[in-house]
């Protein structure tokens, strides 16, 4: 399965350790010279004096006039134009989001300490506040970084993004409990305090991505129990396979070994278990050697749930990195979707977006942070395009007198560049888009980007003819290596085309895009039926329900739901032995699995729905020869 061995080249080297070998190029500092002058547009002294304006502002709590303020001067510093120059807009953000993070941190924290803390260390400050915005508690991490800085502030200024991750994480929530769970402070001391030596270099592994180490509380002792024995294995993740497969539950339903045992990393090696304890076993044993992983789960062909892993690894020369989540994945039982946990929010997302953020998060830091600017800066224009904003170029002058005064000093005659003050965008739709594509042009797995889009569309604030420019760009960056979530952003943009003869093409369009993947094809002709069944074509609603489910007559969960579909229709038109038929038709092709948990697979499931349509027309002894092959 190559499409999983998805590769993102590292753009400026990689963080292996010297545990995989010679070490790799270490990455270098990636931040642009903020407001570097090009052809004139000269704004540098634009970011240096909001920052000053912060650290003024701090002192005296005044955080809500600030943010008024340096709002008015983001939206003047547009109005000028040059918006794909992101650096100084970027510093801009910056302030205007600290004008919300440092009051919440004094109040999170019961005083100053904090918030001086942050405004003092910027290095730590800029990753945690972009964090922060994934999160639903921003409260709550600011309380945990606070823990994390007062009991060690030396790691967390030398490891600052893995301290954002910390910060923004949740722990871990397995089925088992585990015995004696570790404190937060205690697993990142184990990160940056340790003698074991770590497959990467985790003081310049991006947060984005070292979140999948911070979301673990195991053990210390089972920790380095992991670390020794593995400490040769060039790849950890094979550990998955070291547990013995419990049988007897899986085909007989009795009770897990490992359940008469606390649930440790030496008892499952002992106990062994099903998919669900090797994928959390080899997780763990990557993470306490320093390799991020994380479970997968999703179901097969036969519509069985299976548990594998994802690992971060980097190929030979330290010059490529990716997600891996081959190991456990069996490619004859049609595992082609998974999901995972987002240790930011707790929530299920998939694989495929899980491999789409690892490869952007491994961007230069100023592309990572220009990106999510670009999006905060193009929803502060929709807010506000629609009205007269009290908005005028006088704040930027005004600031930039006050540049000149605070360098009068100390730099006697040092002006600020003011030629390029002057309008020429307006605050429209047409910066709104531009700001939208300077984003994704930054960075492609940019969700707010995405979800943003979606929203537009579906309040009617971009139109139709608009949405192309990005629909290309979604198709072309992200349909062949991230198929999963590429057709998952399109399925949720097509409905909101108002014009139906559009939508059908951009989904027959799809077909040729994601037709290689059973499963997908089989979305998008649902997605497709959906759409006719809310125009009331129910004959081509019904043709693409029996579509979908004969493509994807593996896929146990696409074949379910386009024949519950279909069935609904035809029951509603009195034509029970239709759907009699097409549920002959399935259950033929579904394969049959010997398990104890037979009841989730697509075969039992189409049987009983087809024995109880039989029953209710009367057909008794065909209803019974069904259940018998169950």
């Amino acid at each position: 399965m190559k499409m999983r061995r998805l590769i993102a080249v590292l753009l400026l080297g990689a963080w292996a350790g010297a545990a995989m070998g010679p070490a790799c190029r270490a990455l270098a500092d990636d931040a642009e010279a903020p407001g570097r002058a090009a052809g004139g547009f000269d704004e540098r002294w634009l970011s240096e004096i909001v920052l000053d304006e912060l650290k003024k502002f701090s002192a005296t709590g005044e955080h809500q006039q600030l943010a008024e303020r340096m709002k008015n001067a983001i939206l003047a510093r547009l109005m000028c134009g040059q918006v794909d120059r992101l650096a100084g807009l970027n510093d801009m953000m910056y302030v205007f989001r600290a004008c919300a993070y440092l009051p919440m941190a004094e109040e999170a924290t019961g005083g100053k300490e904090l918030a001086e803390w942050l405004l003092e260390h910027r290095e730590v400050s800029r990753r945690l506040f972009r964090a922060m915005e994934d999160v639903e508690k921003p409260a709550e991490s600011l309380k945990a970084l606070w823990e994390l800085v007062t009991a060690d502030e030396k790691a967390v200024l030398k490891y600052p993004e893995l301290a954002a991750a910390f910060a923004t994480s949740q722990p871990l929530a397995h089925y088992r409990p585990q015995p004696e769970a570790c404190s937060m402070l205690e697993s990142f001391r184990y990160y940056t305090r340790s003698k074991v030596s770590f497959r990467y270099d985790l003081k310049k592994m991006p947060y984005e991505i070292s979140r999948y180490l911070a979301d673990t509380r195991l053990d210390l002792k089972e920790r380095r129990w992991a670390a020794e024995r593995y400490k040769d294995q060039r790849n950890p993740a094979k550990s998955y396979f070291d547990l013995k497969y419990d049988q007897d539950h899986y085909r007989k339903g009795q009770p897990k070994r490992i359940e008469k045992r606390p649930y440790t990393l030496p008892n499952l090696l002992a106990a062994g278990g099903v998919c669900i304890e090797q994928a959390y076993y080899a997780a763990e044993v990557c993470k306490a050697l320093g390799v991020p992983a994380t479970i997968v789960s999703g179901r097969g062909g036969s519509g069985l749930g299976h548990a594998w892993m994802a690992c971060l690894k980097v190929a030979p020369g330290g010059e490529k990195a990716y997600w891996d989540s081959d190991t456990g994945r069996y490619s004859a039982h049609k595992y082609y979707t998974g999901e995972v946990r987002s240790p930011a929010t707790g929530r299920r997302i998939l694989d495929n977006e899980l491999m789409l953020v690892g490869a952007a998060a491994q961007l230069p830091l100023n592309r990572r942070e220009e990106a999510d600017t670009a999006v905060a800066l193009a929803r502060m224009v929709e807010r506000v395009r629609d009205g007269t904003p009290a908005v005028n170029l006088d704040v930027l002058k005004a600031l930039a007198s006050r540049y000149g005064q605070s360098k009068a000093q100390d730099q006697p005659g040092a002006e600020a560049g003011t030629d390029w003050i002057r309008e020429r965008r307006k605050l429209d739709l047409a910066l709104v888009e531009d700001l939208i594509e300077a984003a994704v042009a930054r960075n492609v797995a940019c969700n707010p980007a995405w979800v943003f889009i979606i929203e537009m569309r579906k309040s009617d604030r971009l139109p139709v003819k608009d949405l192309d420019r990005f629909f290309n760009t979604l198709v072309s960056r992200t349909a062949r290596a991230f198929p999963d979530y590429s057709c998952a952003m399109v399925v949720r943009i097509v409905p909101t085309i108002d014009d139906a003869s559009i939508r059908e093409k951009v989904y027959r369009r799809a077909l040729n895009v994601y037709g290689g993947r059973p499963d997908l094809a089989g979305r998008v002709l649902t997605a497709l039926g959906d759409d006719y069944r809310r125009q009331d074509r129910k004959d081509k609603a019904l043709l693409a329900y029996e579509q979908a489910a004969i493509r994807a007559i593996r896929i146990a969960e696409v074949v379910l739901e386009a024949s519950r579909r279909a069935e609904s229709l035809l029951v509603d038109a009195r034509r029970r032995d239709m759907a009699i038929n097409m549920y002959k038709k399935l259950f033929s092709k579904a394969e049959k699995e010997t398990t104890a948990f037979r009841d989730q697979t697509a075969h039992y499931q189409l049987g009983m729905r087809l024995a109880q349509l039989l029953r209710d027309d009367g057909q008794e002894a065909a209803a019974r020869r069904v259940l018998e092959k169950l």
